[in-house]
Formats: structure tokens, sequence, C-alpha cells
């Protein structure tokens, strides 16, 4: 469908008149008549306007091929498609941003708009400033940045209060920022793995309480879940010291003693501490 034909649907849809939508978007009625005649199209800028007035993805308004790459934009052929974790092709990817199921090389939106801009403009006869602009009104609708963004508006706020002033002392500002990246930079399965083993922490928390034993095997298979936990949260798993360190900063900190001591008990985030600490003595 072409974008004189889409904007005619995405207007009706939004029950505006041309004059209706010509107001939002600071421009005559006449423009938006010639738009949907086909006689011109709207620059990159304004196609943006067009997508922030009506809530219509960009990516829908622009006559975008139907399979792209979820990270880069480019379009897909046979031979560009990447590979998921089994080694089958996918239609979502390019195999030069994603391969067996992971992407191939850390990026942010930023970077990946700069490197691949250039060539946009190169090959389509926009100018670069136009490239720029059209990547960065697509990107953040693309899987890769979606999810990043939705990351961040889900748990972005978790992640920045999860780590305060103190862990940031006793650790230091870039091992705080890598485990808020690690948080921020989950893909939706391993976001759903790390809470699903959350939620048995409690359980085995409540368990082990029950056997009243820090230094049985009850409490030590709580620790060794808990330092899986970490190891997802922080994107590695804690060196001995830093995992004693975090440990006894849950004891200094009510918010972390109420999330233990109120699912588990009184006593439960104390008898956690004291699991891990007889865990690093065996150790």
């Amino acid at each position: 469908m072409a974008f004189a034909e889409k904007l005619i649907a995405v207007r009706r849809a939004h029950h505006l008149t041309q004059e209706q939508l010509a107001a939002k978007l600071f421009v005559t009625r006449q423009a938006v008549s010639r738009w949907e005649r086909d006689e011109v199209t709207p620059g990159i800028d304004m196609m943006k306007l067009i997508a922030a007035v009506t809530g219509e993805p960009l990516s829908h308004l622009l006559e975008m091929p139907e399979h792209y790459c979820q990270s880069c934009g480019m379009i897909l052929t046979p031979d560009d498609c990447g590979t998921d974790a089994a080694g089958a092709t996918t239609d979502h990817y390019c195999k030069w941003c994603y391969d067996h199921g992971k992407y191939t090389y850390d990026t942010t939106m930023e970077a990946m708009i700069e490197d691949c801009a250039p060539r946009l403009a190169q090959n389509t006869g926009m100018s670069l400033d136009e490239a720029v602009s059209l990547m960065g009104a697509v990107l953040p609708q693309l899987e890769r940045w979606r999810t990043v963004q939705e990351n961040e508006e889900r748990y972005g706020a978790e992640a920045r209060k999860r780590y305060g002033a103190e862990a940031r002392k006793r650790y230091g500002d870039e091992a705080i920022d890598a485990a808020n990246e690690a948080l921020l930079d989950m893909d939706p399965e391993t976001w759903n793995d790390m809470k699903e083993l959350e939620r048995a922490i409690l359980g085995q928390l409540s368990i082990a309480m029950g056997d009243g034993d820090a230094n049985g095997s009850e409490a030590r298979k709580l620790v060794a879940m808990h330092r899986r936990w970490i190891g997802l949260n922080w994107g590695r798993e804690p060196q001995n010291e830093a995992y004693l360190g975090l440990a006894n900063g849950y004891l200094a900190d009510q918010r972390f003693v109420d999330y233990y001591d109120k699912p588990c008990g009184t006593g439960a985030t104390a008898f956690l501490v004291q699991a891990i600490e007889s865990s690093l003595v065996r150790a």
C-alpha cells in the first residue's frame, strides 16, 4: 500500500478530516490533500510528526519491505538472514547482527545509526541528515531496540534503586553501572527465568529456615540458587568477597530485610546471610 493510501486509512481510523489533521501537523489542508492524492510525499521529519500525532508506527507509514533486520533495519534477502539458537534461518535478523540466537556484537542504537546511516544515504540517494533522521525514527520500533526501551520502562527504576549509595561506595560506580546495564539489556526470556528463580529462592529460604541449619543441605541449595540469581542480575557470578559484601549489605538496608522477611518470616534475611557466610567458609 502506497503512503497516500496509508495516510487516508490512518486519518479516517482516527476520525480526522484533512483540515483537522493539517492543524495537528501545522500544515495547510492543501498539503494533506496533495499527500493523499500522491502528488508529493512528505519528508522524513514530517513523516515522523505524522507518526507521532496518529500513533501509527513510522515503519507502517513508510513503504518498508516485509522482512528487514530487527537490529539494523536492512532489507533481508534469503542470503542475508541470521540464525536462531538451533541454527535455523530466521527472517527477523541479518547474519551480520545475529547468529545462533545471539547478537554478534554489542552496540548502542546511537552507534548503530552512526555506522549505518552513511551506507543508507549512499544506497538510497537521500542526504546523510535524512538517513540519520529516518534511522532515528525507525530503529526504536525494531525488536532489538524496542526490547531495550521496554526493559528501561519496566525495570529501569528497579535497576537504578537496586544498588544504592552504599553499594556504589563498596563496589564502585563501574561495577554497579555494569550490573544495571546487564539488567536493562536482558532479553524477555532471561528476565522471566530470573524472576522464576527469584520466586523459587523465597520458597527455598522458607524450607531452609524450617530445617533450621544455616550449614545444612537445604541452606547450601538456597545459597547456590541465590548466587546464580545474583549472577543473572550482575551479568556474571560474583566473587566471594563481593558476594559476602552484598549479603552483609542486605542487613543494613531495610528494603532488603523487608524483601526477605515479609514473605518468609522475621529473621529470614539474617538466616540467608548466615547461610552465605557458612558456604564461603566451607569454600
